[in-house]
């Protein structure tokens, strides 16, 4: 891998919040910036925290699909 030296800013390709496009950037220090398109407040994140989102996102996912085959299989079997 190539380490991260300076920023790197890309433009999303799907809509946001409110059909808005917006930009990621990738800093060093590990951190993330979301703006949305022609606005200059950029939000940011640490990279540890986006991971954690992700994380926790997926498992969630994942049990709400557990739960639901179980509620299948119990109305199936009244």
């Amino acid at each position: 891998m190539t380490p991260l030296k300076k920023p790197v800013v890309r433009l999303s390709c799907a809509n946001g919040v409110n059909r808005k496009r917006y930009v990621v950037t990738i800093a060093p220090g590990d951190l993330i910036g979301f703006r949305d398109v022609r606005t200059r407040t950029t939000f940011w994140l640490p990279l540890s925290q986006c991971y954690s989102l992700a994380v926790r996102a997926e498992t969630m996912r994942r049990a709400r699909e557990r739960a639901a085959k179980r509620a299948a299989r119990s109305t199936a079997r009244r």
